[in-house]
């Protein structure tokens, strides 16, 4: 009988907990588990993909590669105007084919020097690497001169080649998950718990945030869950959904290199012709579809590169939009637009995009075009632009940040573009230094073999007891970190 009634308070107690919605099951579910909140214990909670290992030369999660950007440093690394800051180097000479590096006299987080060695090392690593394999595409090797000096050998003359010197360093012959760098934190993991804390080697980095803990995620739709309950504290979306949603926490904008223009068809029958497509590019109206199409989340643009770039600063790139000019243009042209339709290509899944063309649109119909709207999925909007059924087409780039246009020139992007405009030819005129940028510039307005429409922009939100700047870059959203602090 008292077995019975035992048995019987038992069964009460557990009726009792799942009545109150508590699952008396053990939760091993690191992500729905009882946790600090993100900064209740006086430490940062950032999450991570445990789907991966934190190795920063096969890492490919933007949340992972956020993180190993805290962990190592680069020979430069970026400002927000994408002007490349010594940081393991102290400098260095471009001069045509070739890049000559004099090493920083900077420190590994284990207190050994870093040397060309370990220079050399990480960058036929990252050469081959999912981060950096884009931005090394055109450095084709390297050699060591002296324990503190490199030379790079280019493909082609780049005299913006400096920004491409970001790649993570480790030391000679280390691999695996998190090796040494010489970042602004360092790794470290006890059992379960992984953690970063602040790289005492490191020179002029004081932050207030010394410990940072990384809460482990399933997957990237985690991320912005996680931020808003509680469990970890700042959030980056490059917002390439083409969509935006509030969540409950602060949020600012980052400038990202992520081009986004209107491509004529070089093989039209109307966009063959320069003053058809210059009529267009003066008709666009810009400031529309940066403030209403991508809500405010992108900057407009007048040239094919990023409106904060440093070489563009002072520079007047205005094209002023003038509908009456833009008829001007046409009549001139000699071409009957009104008596031929042209297509309109647009990739219906983007939602910023789709509200993009439907302005161009509205801004060539009240020109005289007959535009007839081609809206596909993504996979049918890829196949069209491949085999290049359409007249124009709304398309994006993500540009290294040298600010290389050689994929819209006969590159993976550049469908319906002719390589051999004049634009094309005089970009390389500018590479290998015949020619100022305010030449190509003006050969490009004049030739407009695409239309610059904006460059977008991600989000990064952060919990409302985070304080500081946090106004980072693209390059690394913990740009500003040393600044952050707890309410």
């Amino acid at each position: 009988m008292k077995k019975i009634t035992a048995l019987i308070t038992v069964l009460a107690l557990l009726l009792s907990l799942c009545a109150c919605g508590i699952d008396p099951s053990i939760n091993d579910d690191p992500e729905n588990s009882t946790k600090p909140s993100a900064v209740s214990d006086g430490k940062l909670r950032l999450a991570y993909s445990k789907a991966e290992r934190l190795d920063p030369f096969t890492a490919s999660s933007a949340i992972n590669l956020q993180i190993l950007g805290l962990l190592y440093d680069g020979l430069y690394k970026l400002d927000k105007s994408y002007q490349p800051v010594p940081v393991a180097a102290k400098n260095a000479i471009v001069s045509g084919n070739t890049v000559n590096v004099t090493l920083a006299e900077t420190y590994f987080s284990d207190g050994t020097a870093v040397t060309a060695n370990d220079v050399a090392y990480s960058f036929k690593l990252a050469k081959s690497s999912p981060a950096c394999a884009e931005k090394l595409k055109n450095f084709v090797s390297v050699s060591i001169s002296t324990a503190n000096m490199l030379v790079f050998t280019l493909l082609k003359a780049d005299p913006y080649a400096l920004a491409c010197l970001t790649f993570p360093i480790v030391k000679n012959g280390a691999s695996g998950e998190a090796p040494v760098g010489s970042g602004r934190y360092v790794f470290q993991k006890n059992g379960e718990e992984i953690y970063l804390v602040v790289n005492s080697k490191r020179s002029g980095f004081d932050p207030v945030i010394k410990t940072i803990s990384l809460v482990p995620i399933r997957d990237n739709g985690s991320v912005e869950s996680s931020l808003e309950i509680g469990n970890t504290g700042f959030y980056y979306n490059d917002l390439s959904s083409g969509t935006y949603s509030r969540i409950n926490a602060k949020t600012v904008d980052l400038g990202i290199n992520n081009f986004v223009f209107l491509a004529f068809n070089s093989s039209s029958e109307l966009f063959s012709n320069q003053l058809l497509r210059q009529a267009v590019n003066m008709a666009i109206d810009r400031n529309s579809i940066a403030s209403t199409a991508f809500q405010g989340h992108a900057r407009l643009c007048y040239s094919p590169f990023n409106p904060d770039w440093y070489a563009l600063a002072s520079k007047d790139l205005v094209v002023t939009r003038n509908e009456s000019k833009a008829k001007e243009l046409i009549k001139q042209s000699g071409i009957d637009i009104a008596s031929k339709e042209i297509s309109l290509l647009v990739n219906k899944d983007n939602a910023f995009k789709y509200e993009a063309a439907a302005f161009i649109r509205d801004n060539l119909t009240a020109l005289g075009f007959k535009v007839v709207f081609k809206d596909y999925e993504q996979d049918y909007y890829t196949e069209a632009v491949e085999l290049g059924s359409y007249d124009l087409y709304i398309g994006e780039v993500r540009l290294t940040p040298n600010m290389d246009l050689s994929p819209l020139f006969g590159g993976a992007v550049g469908y319906g573009i002719d390589p051999a405009c004049p634009s094309a030819m005089r970009y390389t005129q500018l590479l290998e230094g015949s020619c100022e940028l305010m030449d190509f510039i003006n050969t490009f307005n004049e030739d407009v073999p695409f239309a610059p429409l904006c460059y977008r922009n991600g989000a990064a939100s952060y919990t409302n007891s985070l304080k500081g700047e946090l106004s980072g870059c693209d390059s690394d959203v913990f740009y500003d970190i040393e600044t952050w602090s707890f309410k």
